[in-house]
């Protein structure tokens, strides 16, 4: 009987090391889990609350003898730009991704970029990462429908501090997006400031806040860190990877990789004025 309880006992212990292990070195813990096979990559898609799932098809992962590289695309508010080079029309932003649809480009989340930086393979041969920066009311009421429509994945770069203004979406607004398949939310800060400008411990109450709060609301682990007008330096890197982030975007022109660096990821500007077609051409001179 007594070794019947020993037994029972190891066998309970080796299960939770086992678990243990597995979030330990999962740094996501959003609404996908990676699981490797010596072939492939298949990735299960859950929502936020796991009361829902549905299964990606399987990707067979690429692997590459040289370096990736790929575009990161930068949008902020998507509206008519009345001479603001950061604004680009919702009609626009539409005829963008359905020319990555119909050129068979595939867009990635967070976690698959990551995959992507750090394990140099990809989910298809065309790989682009669409970002929005800020958390604009917009994003939500003309860009959500249009990533939905289209079966796009972006991630929006939310400010935290902004949560109540009027031209930001509001918690409802983002959980609804977060839990759909086709929205990520990660950090922009607490306060949009020039992070490289602040002491050490402001930089971190920047951080860590924006970042508490995302995990706490919308139930993830917040991995990606976008900077307030791409002004950081060494210290605001060592800060984020501290914080607990996993990678973070600048807006210095230029294809994402890995040589870069993962907190000096560069990112493609979208400006508004640009056709489908003359946006499939900007994007794809950078490489």
């Amino acid at each position: 009987m007594k070794k019947k309880w020993v037994w029972l006992l190891l066998f309970l212990l080796v299960v939770e090391v086992a678990l243990a292990s597995f979030i330990f070195i999962n740094p996501f813990k959003t609404k996908e889990v990676v699981k490797n096979t010596p072939a492939s990559s298949e990735i299960t898609t859950t929502t936020q609350s796991d009361t829902t799932s549905s299964t990606k098809e399987d990707i067979k992962w690429i692997e590459s003898d040289t370096e990736i590289n790929f575009p990161i695309l930068m949008y902020h508010s998507l509206t008519e730009p009345e001479g603001n080079s950061l604004k680009v029309p919702p009609i626009e932003f539409e005829e963008h991704m359905k020319w990555l649809k119909d050129n068979g480009y595939y867009t990635l989340t967070p976690e698959e970029a990551y995959i992507v930086l750090t394990e140099n393979k990809k989910p298809a041969e065309k790989i682009v990462w669409v970002t929005l920066d800020d958390g604009y009311l917009n994003n939500y009421t003309d860009g959500f429908p249009i990533l939905k429509k289209l079966e796009i994945n972006a991630t929006i770069n939310y400010i935290t501090s902004k949560l109540g203004s009027a031209n930001y979406f509001d918690l409802d607004q983002m959980k609804e997006m977060s839990q759909s398949k086709y929205v990520n939310i990660e950090s922009h800060t607490v306060s949009h400031l020039d992070l490289n400008t602040l002491e050490d411990n402001h930089i971190i109450t920047e951080l860590k806040d924006s970042k508490s709060w995302l995990d706490k609301e919308l139930n993830q682990e917040t991995a990606l860190l976008c900077y307030p007008a791409g002004r950081y330096d060494d210290r605001v890197k060592k800060i984020a990877q501290d914080a607990g982030y996993k990678m973070a975007v600048t807006t210095e022109p230029g294809y994402a990789k890995k040589s870069d660096g993962l907190f000096g990821l560069k990112r493609v500007r979208i400006s508004p004025g640009y056709t489908g077609e003359a946006f499939g051409q900007f994007i794809t001179s950078y490489e």
